[in-house]
């Protein structure tokens, strides 16, 4: 190759160096754009309430589980119903407590959403899992 291909190509080098640095330049720029907005919202998120729930929980009780569903087994399938699984037979306490916090779940989940839309998430299913 002779003296003047290399100067040739080594401009070139120095040309896509230069336009790679000033493209690199600017999605640095766009990125922290992106990063500064996204703090700004998070910040907006945080100092909104998202749900208003009583400061304790009333767990309904068997008497009120049995008026609603009628029985035992029928308060077991709406459990399984909601995600809700136990490791062992629950007993009517557990029961009571588990339908208990799914409503409260539910109603923090339905707040957020509305609070919060996303139009393209619209029929997504969640299964929310504690351990």
């Amino acid at each position: 190759m002779g003296k003047k291909r290399i100067t040739q190509l080594l401009e070139n080098l120095k040309e896509n160096q230069q336009h790679e640095l000033q493209n690199a330049a600017a999605i640095y720029t766009v990125a922290q754009v992106a990063v500064n907005e996204l703090q700004q919202q998070n910040l907006q998120v945080k100092e909104q309430p998202i749900a208003t729930l009583p400061s304790t929980l009333n767990i309904i009780d068997k008497a009120q589980l049995l008026q609603q569903y009628g029985s035992y087994n029928a308060c077991r399938k709406v459990a399984k119903e909601r995600g809700i699984k136990f490791s062992r037979t629950p007993s009517w306490e557990q029961l009571a407590a588990a339908l208990t916090y799914a409503e409260a779940f539910q109603t923090i989940i339905t707040n957020y959403i509305q609070t919060y839309p996303y139009p393209k998430l619209q029929g997504t299913t969640f299964e929310l899992i504690f351990k």
